[in-house]
Parts: structure tokens; sequence; C-alpha cells
């Protein structure tokens, strides 16, 4: 669980299934539910899930034939490096947001939300992991979400777009397969059940985000339906969904 105010009102976070006392919030937002909540404002979401229970052969030979290529001739020919990191490791914490933002505005997408990952770092919910090159270079980031069940990738991060090197771009392409499988093999090794993509468009009009469907979908994973689901709690919470319901709907 992490809190924070925003404007006005007081927001806690929770998580794949959590649901605990908040004293002083104003809207409290579960994240992860199977399905709506009676009394909150409930809004579709898939993502990929891959189920870290069934042994490590299995994982990997549900995934697609061309994945596992990539992921094999990564591992035996491009001399990467695995590297992981909890939140609390500021330099760490600092290099990967400066890298998150510089991607993010190449991609037009929102700006990185650094106070956001500085809270759930210092709740022990941040991870962090890399893949380098031989000469130490970083080729990919990926930034979780992790709790005792769960581990929901929040960022990806992969450096090639400024480089026009067709062999490099595969290559990065490769090590974004490889590290994918690596933080499988990690969070399953610490005890984690689930590994969540962190999202699934269930659109057919975007085709940037319906090619990410598609690379998400090579890893054998289930297209799942979960909820997000938000309850005001006071006054000012319920102001607040109003509000943001009449002009976003139910974007958050």
């Amino acid at each position: 669980m992490i809190a924070y105010r925003k404007k006005f009102i007081r927001i806690v976070e929770c998580w794949n299934g959590e649901d605990i006392e908040t004293p002083g919030a104003d809207l409290k937002r579960r994240f992860q539910q199977t399905h709506p909540l009676s009394g909150t404002l409930a809004r579709e979401f898939y993502t990929v899930l891959v189920d870290l229970t069934r042994n490590s052969e299995t994982i990997f030979s549900n995934m697609k034939r061309g994945t596992r290529y990539e992921i094999t001739r990564a591992q035996a020919r491009d001399d990467l490096s695995y590297g992981c990191w909890d939140g609390n490791e500021t330099k760490i914490l600092e290099e990967f947001s400066d890298s998150a933002k510089e991607f993010l505005t190449q991609k037009g997408q929102p700006a990185l939300d650094r106070r956001w990952l500085a809270l759930l770092a210092g709740a022990g919910l941040l991870e962090l992991t890399h893949i380098s090159d031989r000469q130490g270079a970083k080729l990919v980031w990926h930034a979780y979400h992790r709790s005792r069940q769960r581990a929901t990738l929040l960022y990806s991060v992969s450096f090639f777009r400024h480089n026009p090197s067709l062999q490099f771009r595969q290559m990065v392409g490769r090590a974004n397969r490889y590290h994918h499988w690596q933080d499988m093999l990690h969070f399953k090794n610490a005890g984690i059940s689930t590994y969540d993509f962190g999202g699934w468009y269930d659109g057919t009009k975007d085709l940037e985000r319906l090619a990410i469907n598609k690379f998400k979908e090579q890893f054998g994973g289930e297209v799942v339906k979960n909820y997000i689901c938000e309850e005001a709690l006071t006054l000012k919470g319920t102001l607040f969904l109003r509000l943001r319901t009449r002009l976003l709907g139910k974007a958050i």
C-alpha cells in the first residue's frame, strides 16, 4: 500500500487483493481486482498473466517458437548481462528514471511520475532490472510493482531508436525477450506466483498498441480481465470522482 496527496485529496493505492484500513484517506484505489467491487467506480483493465508456479521448462515451452529461438540466441551469442535491484538504491532509481524520461518523451507518452516511483520504492514494492551489453551499456530497463504474489510490469524502456543499424535494433529486440525470460525466472525463484505484463489493449485501431499486444502474447500467458476499483471515502473523494468522470470518463 502507498498513500499520497493529489491536488486536494489523499489517495491510498492497494494492489493484488489488499483491503486494509485507510484512516485519513479520501479515495481508495484498488488495482488487480478479479471482479467489480460494490460501491466503487470500476474500470475494466486487460492484461497478460504468466503462471510462475509451473516448472521453468513448461513456461519456456509455452512461448512461441520464434520467441524461444530469440531468447536462446541472445543467451548463446549476444554476451548479455542481467542485473536487478530493489527501488531503495537511490542511484539506480535515478538512472532508471532519467532513462525512462527520455524514452517516454521520444514516444510522446505521459511523463514519468518520479514521486510515485519513490513511494513504491519506500514501501518495498518497486523492483528494477536491466540488460546490458558486453561493454556494460544498458540496452533495456524494466520496472515492476512487486507484491507477495505478483510482479507487475510498470515500464519497459529500450534503447534503439537513435541507432539506424538494423543489426543493433534486432539485438535489442532479442535482449528484451531474454530480459522478460530472466525476470520470470528471477521472480519465480523468489516465490512469486504470477508474472503480469502490465496491460493488454482491447481495442482495434491503435496499431502500435496492437503490435505490443502481439509481443506480449508471444510469451504464452493468458489474457485476463481485471478491474481497477475506486471507492470514495469522504465528500472530497466523491466530488473528485464525479469531476474526473465528467472530464475524463473512467480514465485515471
